[in-house]
């Protein structure tokens, strides 16, 4: 079955998706840190805030996305807990 777009009578793109977990040492050496400063919080609604993004290892995370778009995966989501990111991704089916 191909879903056609109403207006232009294109077909419709269709997604896989990948759910991926990726521990990243730099964010939990903060953690860990009684002193460090608060880096992620969230609030009762789950709405996630980065506080102070230099200090998280940019290099890592680069990384992690280069390495996923090269694939042609596009991040739709990502939540950390823990020094862990939970992340969401989704690609063109082909």
């Amino acid at each position: 079955m191909q879903l056609i777009n109403d207006e232009g009578g294109t077909p419709m793109a269709t997604w896989e998706y990948k759910v991926t977990n990726h521990f990243i040492e730099e964010l939990k050496k903060c953690e860990a840190s009684p002193n460090a400063p608060r880096l992620f919080s969230c609030n009762e609604t789950g709405k996630c805030m980065v506080h102070d993004v230099r200090k998280i290892g940019t290099d890592t995370l680069s990384s992690l996305l280069n390495e996923y778009g090269k694939e042609e995966w596009e991040l739709i989501m990502t939540t950390y807990h823990h020094g862990e990111l939970l992340c969401i991704w989704k690609r063109p089916k082909k």
